[in-house]
Order: C-alpha cells, then sequence, then structure tokens
C-alpha cells in the first residue's frame, strides 16, 4: 500500500449505522466533501491534459470554483458544530478509474478531449443529483440558510459547470473534432 493511500484511508470514515435522516444527511455530506475535494485534483489534471484551449480553460476555471465549494461544505459542517469529515463516496472512485482506463487506452488527443466533456458531464449530473438531495434533507430537518445557502450555491454551479459543457459540446470550435471523430 502506496503511503498516499494509507493518508487517504485513514481520513475517510464509513458509516457504522445510520437510523435516521440527520445520519443520512450528514453521510451523504460527508461524502460529497469528499468528492469536492478529489475533484480538485482530477479537475487540475484535466485541464492541464487537454488540448483544446476552451476546454482546459473550462476545467481550471471550475478546479477553482471547485475550491470554493469545498470552503462553502465547511461552512455547513462548522454550522452544524461537526468537524468537517470525508466518507468515501463509491461513485466517485468508479468514475474515475473508469476515466483513467479511458485515458490509458485513448491515443488520439482529440478523442481524449471527447473523453474529458463525457467525463465532465458525468461528473456534473451526479453532483447536482447529489446537492439536490442534500438540499431535500436540509429543507425537511429546519436546517437554516447557514446550511441550505451554501449547498444551494454549490448546486447553482454544478448546473452552471453542467450547461458549459453542453454549449462547449455544440460550439463551433469543436465542429472540426466531432466531423474528424465521426464516422
Amino acid at each position: 500500500m502506496r503511503l498516499a493511500d494509507a493518508v487517504f484511508r485513514m481520513a475517510t470514515t464509513s458509516p457504522d449505522r445510520i437510523a435516521d435522516l440527520e445520519e443520512l444527511f450528514h453521510h451523504k455530506l460527508a461524502q460529497q466533501y469528499h468528492i469536492e475535494q478529489e475533484l480538485v485534483g482530477t479537475l487540475d489534471e484535466m485541464a492541464i491534459d487537454a488540448t483544446n484551449d476552451r476546454m482546459s480553460t473550462g476545467f481550471a476555471d471550475h478546479r477553482d470554483e471547485t475550491r470554493t465549494q469545498v470552503e462553502r461544505l465547511e461552512d455547513v459542517f462548522a454550522a452544524l458544530d461537526r468537524p468537517a469529515e470525508r466518507r468515501e463516496a463509491p461513485i466517485l472512485d468508479a468514475l474515475e478509474t473508469e476515466r483513467q482506463t479511458m485515458e490509458e487506452a485513448i491515443e488520439d488527443d482529440d478523442l481524449r478531449n471527447m473523453l474529458y466533456l463525457n467525463a465532465g458531464m458525468m461528473t456534473e449530473r451526479i453532483e447536482m443529483t447529489a446537492y439536490e438531495g442534500l438540499s431535500t434533507m436540509a429543507n425537511q430537518l429546519d436546517y437554516g440558510d447557514e446550511v441550505r445557502n451554501p449547498l444551494e450555491s454549490n448546486y447553482d454551479e454544478e448546473k452552471s459547470a453542467y450547461r458549459e459543457l453542453e454549449t462547449m459540446a455544440t460550439a463551433k470550435d469543436m465542429k472540426s473534432l466531432w466531423d474528424r471523430l465521426t464516422p
């Protein structure tokens, strides 16, 4: 086991038992905190590796937004008078494994850019759903604005990032890529 893996394992917790909505909310919040922290590095890699300038800039910009999202989640933990904690998120692990596997299998830069575009869109959809669920639970638990507002802000940014990726997929500068990659 690599040292980084050991440190990662120590930095995460798993639930022993979830018995009520508040515990489920805290578990999902800790998972999303873990996801956002991990995505900072992933977005940085994709910003560096993408050969399409618009895509590279978009990933770098969203990486910076994601850092702010991490801070907002820390504010939510503080508002709940709980220490910020990370919990493993198997869905993130699966997406990251898929991206890395495909990245190794693809040699063409344009095709790799399409992989990144698809990976970004998938991740944004999952994150939007996670924030919708957290917001629903926060409302049911009657948490105040200090909990709900940061979650809503993060959701809005994820939705905006998804729309940007969607726009990018149909943009004029991507048309030549699609034409080249489409049989």
